[in-house]
Parts: structure tokens; C-alpha cells; sequence
């Protein structure tokens, strides 16, 4: 165990929900490279939780808004959640989703540079800093910008811990905007308590895809299993994870008996459309 922290050690633990020595025994076989440690405990058979999280635990608010033009989400961190809870804090969080809104900036740095209050969201970001005493920091945004058949809803959970937009399009004359906005918002909370992956199978990157079936098929393995019958639970497992991680394969968390992808169906035909289609979604959880 040479040179594994105990901080190395927790944070395995909060990521797996594994004991103590199991997580130290994996990162001093992986010469404690965290990641590798998840990966050889999953293909042990360990009941690895694999939560993604940070390194570090962060306070702060991730806010969600929408306007006629789109939806948006930002993350922004504080050191406490004294600051958190801070009109300071708040106030400024808030500016910052008006200008993503207003001004839809690509990345961090334009975001940085655009004017706010006399200045720039950089130099207020100082500003409020100094005041408050901690380190703040826009870690991280997107905006869903909408177009001729599509709507985007945005939605927010656990008091500003977690944030979600969706974007749906659609096929046809739209005569009840109120119920495509109300699949919208459901859709927003499946995404909030099952946090997909991808929209669908085909999304997924084929490096994750190709990781998880050398999971499934060393744990096959260590079970005994051998032959034809390794492919056929490998390929079994993977149907599960696409069930699991894809957003249009998962159950609807308002009818067991509905999967998402037949809920769309269902709610395109009840109001008159064509088709209903998720285009995009973003999920973010504080520190995640």
C-alpha cells in the first residue's frame, strides 16, 4: 500500500460504496490510478456503484432558464454552502444564465469576455469573489438554441443540485403546445433520476460500449462459463446496459409498463403530430 493516500482510498470509496480494504487492495494493484481500480473491481464482479463524481467535493448552484430562443443550464462553484446559499452568490449565479440566454457565448472563455454590469462577466466573477471571500468559478454551460418544430424545457432538482434541458422536435401542426411542453418536462425529470448516457443505442460511444463488453464477458468468464454461451450473456448484458443508459430504451419513471420511446409514440398520436423526437439533452449535478 507505498504510496496510496487515504484521501486516494475515500474517494474510492465514495465512488464504489466498496469496504476499506477492497479499495485499497484495488488501487495498490493499479498503482493508484483511481479509474483502473473501478474498471478491475467491476471485472472481479464487484457491485461497483461508480458514481461520477469529482475529485473533490464542490458547493455551489447549477441553474437552468429558458427563453423564446432556447434553454439553458450553467454550473458555477463556491468553496461552502454558506456562500452557496448567499444572495451574493445566488444574485450572480442568476446573471450569469441571463447572459448564456441572451448572448448564447460557445464556450467559457467567450462567456468570460462578455459585458455585465458595466464590465465583464470575468470582472464581476472578481467582484464577487473579493466580497464573499471564496474562490467562484462558471464551471460549465450549455444552451439549446430552438428552430421551426422544436421546443426545449428546462427543469431543475434536489434545490439547485441537479439541472436539466431537454430538447424535442416534431413533425406536424402543433395545436397543444401546453401538452408537448408537459412531455418535455417529464422527459426533463427521467433524465434527472435515470441520468442517460445517450438518446438512444446508436449514441453511444463505441469506446464505452467496447469497455463494458470486456467487463461483461471477464466476469462471464470467472463464473465458468465458456463457449457460445460467454457471447449470448455478454450480448444479454448489453441489450440491459442499452436498456439502462439509453434515454428512449428506459422504463418511464410515471408507467413501469411504458419504455420512452413508446411514451413519444404515444403522445405524438394524442396530440395530432406526426412524430415526436428527442433532439438533446443535457444533464448536470453539482461536482458530478
Amino acid at each position: 500500500m507505498t504510496g496510496i493516500s487515504a484521501q486516494a482510498v475515500q474517494l474510492l470509496r465514495e465512488r464504489t460504496g466498496l469496504g476499506l480494504m477492497q479499495c485499497k487492495k484495488a488501487l495498490t494493484e493499479t498503482d493508484g490510478d483511481i479509474e483502473k481500480a473501478i474498471e478491475q473491481l467491476r471485472k472481479q464482479g464487484a457491485a461497483v456503484a461508480a458514481k461520477r463524481i469529482d475529485k473533490e467535493a464542490k458547493e455551489g448552484s447549477v441553474l437552468v432558464g429558458a427563453n423564446a430562443q432556447g434553454a439553458a443550464i450553467v454550473e458555477v462553484n463556491c468553496e461552502t454552502d454558506f456562500v452557496a446559499a448567499s444572495d451574493d452568490f445566488t444574485g450572480f449565479v442568476s446573471k450569469i444564465l441571463n447572459v448564456i440566454l441572451e448572448k448564447r457565448p460557445s464556450n467559457n472563455e467567450a462567456l468570460s469576455a462578455l459585458s455585465l454590469d458595466g464590465g465583464t462577466v470575468k470582472d464581476v466573477t472578481e467582484a464577487v469573489m473579493a466580497k464573499v471571500g471564496e474562490k467562484i468559478n462558471v464551471r460549465r454551460f450549455a444552451f439549446e438554441p430552438v428552430g421551426t418544430g422544436e421546443i426545449a424545457q428546462s427543469y431543475s432538482h434536489m434545490n439547485g443540485k441537479i439541472g436539466v434541458v431537454v430538447k424535442l422536435g416534431y413533425e406536424g401542426q402543433l395545436k397543444n403546445r401546453e401538452g408537448l411542453e408537459s412531455l418535455a418536462k417529464d422527459l426533463c425529470m427521467q433524465v434527472a433520476a435515470s441520468s442517460p448516457i445517450a438518446i438512444e443505442a446508436g449514441d453511444v460511444p463505441a469506446s464505452v460500449l467496447e469497455k463494458e463488453r470486456e467487463i461483461y464477458r471477464e466476469v462471464t468468464l470467472k463464473e465458468g462459463k465458456t463457449g457460445e454461451i460467454v457471447d449470448k450473456i455478454v450480448e444479454g448484458k448489453v441489450t440491459k446496459f442499452f436498456k439502462e443508459s439509453c434515454l428512449v430504451n428506459q422504463v418511464f419513471i410515471k408507467d413501469s409498463k411504458l419504455s420512452v420511446e413508446k411514451l413519444l409514440a404515444n403522445t405524438a398520436k394524442e396530440l395530432g403530430l406526426g412524430s415526436i423526437k428527442i433532439l438533446s439533452f443535457h444533464r448536470m449535478q453539482l461536482g458530478q
